[in-house]
């Protein structure tokens, strides 16, 4: 088995024990009481998620989105951060990011065909004329292949030059053997792991999101 696998069962785990428990809150809010806490957390971001959606896509698109650009950002921000609990990062595996690249191209080909009909999307692929058929398809498919490939780069090489680093600090570490332990990595490694697993896991949730919003948002304004 994966150790891919094993940070995804457990994420997956905690994303369900998350929204269930954030459902159950909500539910039971009552109307007529301040929000404060869980609660409020989880107001403030499904809020900042959907003003987000809409700026980008539209009121009517928008809020349509909201529910999926959300539950994205969630997955992949603390799927990259997972490095900080000494776990893989499911992210660092092209079958997680191939699997959100290809429900975003689904979703860029559903706007495509929601604005032009099935038979101006399959005329789209023919136009200005015939021959343009195949840069047309490649143009198509493209975001499914650059968003996939961009995620899966960034957290890999993360991931790599995190496991360099221990390396190196061990080899390092060997040479003046103080406390018995790998003493220069744990020097050096939290500053790299600040970048790594907490700024740049938002980055690249953040741009992924981004991505996809405008990509659909595209197809809706033409």
């Amino acid at each position: 088995m994966q150790v891919e696998v094993i940070s995804i069962l457990i994420l997956t785990v905690v994303l369900c024990l998350l929204f269930y428990f954030a459902g159950r809150t909500l539910k039971d809010l009552d109307p007529m009481k301040p929000v404060s806490g869980f609660a409020l957390k989880a107001v403030l971001y499904v809020e900042t998620i959907t003003n987000y959606t809409v700026d980008n896509m539209g009121e009517k698109h928008g809020k349509r989105m909201a529910a999926y650009i959300g539950s994205v950002f969630i997955y992949i921000l603390l799927a990259n951060m997972m490095g900080l609990l000494g776990l893989s990062a499911p992210t660092s595996t092209l079958s997680v990011t191939l699997v959100f690249a290809i429900i975003t191209f689904c979703l860029i080909q559903y706007a495509k065909i929601d604005m032009n009909g099935f038979k101006g999307y399959i005329k789209s692929f023919f136009e200005p004329f015939f021959l343009f058929v195949i840069p047309n398809f490649f143009g198509a498919v493209a975001p499914l292949i650059s968003l996939s490939l961009r995620l899966f780069g960034n957290v890999l090489s993360g991931t790599v030059i995190m496991t360099m680093l221990y390396s190196f600090g061990a080899w390092v570490s060997s040479f003046i053997p103080l406390f018995g332990f790998n003493w220069f990595g744990v020097i050096i490694a939290p500053m790299l792991h600040l970048y790594f697993d907490l700024f740049s896991a938002f980055l690249q949730a953040f741009i992924f999101i981004s991505l996809t919003s405008i990509l659909i948002a595209v197809e809706y304004q033409d």
